[in-house]
């Protein structure tokens, strides 16, 4: 994970690179939650690099209320960096499909298409069963023709994705969750990886760093502290940073007062 301009290992950056290298070799389907501010987002950018550095294609589309909830607006969104209007909804999905469905995954050469969709805790339902039935169009490939075309999807959302909206609800997705091949819910970081991020932070204010590490754990995400620093920073000025800056930062940050 990449906080202010330090990086660290997570566990949770193993998991989704390890999750994202199968499901783009097996053209599967994986499912992952986490909660806010452990670094996913961070983690599949570069898990993207990785992925095209080998020649693999990723298609990447960070979910928003603008394209969460309309067909067209979403395939819009995903074919817009390759430079494709898409046009109607049916058009632009079907352009969506010969993108995606360019790769052949088991043939042992050529391009493997991998589709990355980030914050995915706000899609309808609609856009996943599209998202779905596009999926089904590379079974083929998954029953044995080598050169048939498929590709991997894989969906990445906090706490709520698929756990929210009572039985009729889950009801809906049960479709494409039959389909999963990886169902997976990512740890909160654990005591060393605040340490570690602290430690990174404040590598010459050592008795600092077990304040900052202590928030970390309390709040629960990374992200927090990485604010906790700035904040911090900034009330030091261009003075030394002291345990009173670091302690109302904190406190601003919503820790203990």
């Amino acid at each position: 994970m990449h906080l202010d301009r330090v990086t660290i290992e997570t566990r949770a950056h193993s998991i989704l690179k390890e999750v994202a290298g199968q499901i783009i070799a097996t053209a599967g389907l994986g499912i992952i939650r986490g909660p806010v501010g452990i670094g996913k987002s961070f983690a599949l950018e570069t898990i993207r690099r990785d992925l095209e550095a080998n020649g693999d294609r990723v298609l990447f589309l960070t979910s928003s209320p603008e394209v969460e909830g309309s067909i067209g607006s979403f395939a819009r969104a995903m074919l817009a960096p390759y430079g494709i209007s898409g046009g109607v909804a049916s058009s632009a999905v079907e352009s969506l499909a010969d993108l995606i469905l360019s790769g052949s995954p088991f043939r042992g050469f050529g391009e493997r298409i991998l589709v990355i969709i980030d914050e995915g805790q706000g899609l309808k339902t609609n856009i996943l069963e599209m998202l779905r039935g596009l999926w089904d169009r590379g079974d083929a490939a998954r029953l044995g023709d080598t050169f048939a075309p498929a590709f991997g999807l894989l969906l990445v959302g906090n706490d709520s994705f698929f756990n929210k909206g009572g039985r009729t609800k889950k009801a809906e997705f049960r479709p494409l969750m039959s389909r999963v091949t990886h169902d997976l819910e990512l740890p909160r970081p654990d005591r060393a990886e605040y340490a570690d991020l602290a430690r990174c932070l404040l590598p010459e204010a050592e008795d600092l760093r077990p304040m900052l590490e202590a928030f970390g754990h309390d709040s629960g995400n990374l992200r927090a502290v990485a604010k906790a620093h700035r904040q911090a920073v900034a009330l030091a000025g261009n003075g030394p940073l002291t345990a009173e800056h670091l302690r109302r930062a904190i406190m601003f940050c919503g820790g203990r007062k």
